[in-house]
């Protein structure tokens, strides 16, 4: 009996050895992935949610200090020193085309498709976007939009000749901005005032009564916080921001892919929005803090 317990120990310790070298094979196989980011806020809670989800499905993560500009990170996950980035659908698009605005920019439709016809010769890809989107919109207090009847930039139209535009000084000159309103949707203000680039001068501005539609970014906390109504852009003057993961295809697994699309999927604007506030309002928290928690209430932590 006693050497039949003995080997019956063996046998288990056998076991739990192959097992314990198995799982550590099975660690080793998978790739470090590398995790860059540009130098703002929200970009840095992405980052983290990207290294978070990857952590925790076993894969070896390092995530870089911000980086710089797009002029820095594309080029970095180009060249392999970086495999996975968040960026903007829309933008990037642009940037792919030399700095030149182009339609195919303007519609996720449209945008996807041609990032990965322009990344994938340097084995890059993108993985589905978020539905959060980060781009230029144009809010109105919710009062106004009550009062007006607004939803989107085309409800302003009857009413625009009595409202004031607020925006940053370029504003007048910025395709984007009133030019395009003019041109895309035959807006005419009844005046401009030069405030900020979606800035504290601005928000203040549209509260106070100063303007009575500002440009903002769609991600901004404020948006949020003092339940401004953002006018939906429904004939696609701005770009197709939505945040979208990129990624170099040697490190593009379905493992890979189905972590990081689950963030994705829950990430919208209105989320994004309140994880920005958290970093950059009075609780200044700090981005790996904030994405863990989010990812917890989530269930994906």
């Amino acid at each position: 009996m006693r050497l039949t317990r003995l080997l019956m120990g063996a046998v288990a310790l056998t076991m739990l050895v192959t097992l314990s070298t198995s799982a550590v094979a099975s660690a080793a196989s998978k790739p470090t992935i590398i995790i860059g980011s540009t130098n703002f806020e929200e970009q840095a809670i992405v980052a983290n949610l990207y290294g978070d989800v990857l952590k925790k499905a076993g894969y070896p993560v390092t995530v870089e200090p911000a980086a710089g500009t797009r002029a820095i990170v594309v080029p970095a996950i180009k060249s392999g020193q970086i495999d996975l980035e968040a960026d903007y659908a829309g933008s990037l698009v642009n940037f792919l085309n030399n700095g030149v605005s182009t339609p195919v920019a303007d519609s996720l439709a449209t945008a996807v498709p041609s990032l990965k016809k322009s990344l994938n010769p340097s084995g890059v890809t993108v993985l589905t976007p978020a539905p959060a989107l980060d781009t230029n919109v144009f809010v109105v207090t919710k009062a106004t939009a009550s009062k007006y009847h607004l939803t989107t930039i085309s409800s302003l139209k009857p009413v625009a000749s009595k409202l004031v535009l607020g925006g940053p000084p370029e504003c007048p000159t910025n395709a984007g901005c009133l030019p395009g309103l003019e041109k895309t949707y035959g807006l005419k203000f009844s005046s401009f005032k030069a405030t900020d680039e979606a800035g504290p001068i601005s928000v203040a501005a549209l509260k106070n009564g100063e303007v009575q539609v500002v440009e903002l970014f769609s991600s901004d906390g404020n948006v949020v916080s003092n339940n401004f109504v953002a006018l939906k852009d429904n004939k696609n003057l701005e770009a197709a921001d939505y945040i979208t993961p990129v990624i170099r295809t040697s490190v593009d697994s379905t493992q890979v892919a189905s972590a990081i699309n689950k963030v994705s999927a829950k990430l919208t604007t209105a989320q994004i929005s309140k994880l920005n506030l958290l970093v950059t309002g009075p609780q200044k928290e700090a981005p790996a803090a904030v994405a863990q928690t989010w990812l917890q209430q989530q269930g994906l932590g």
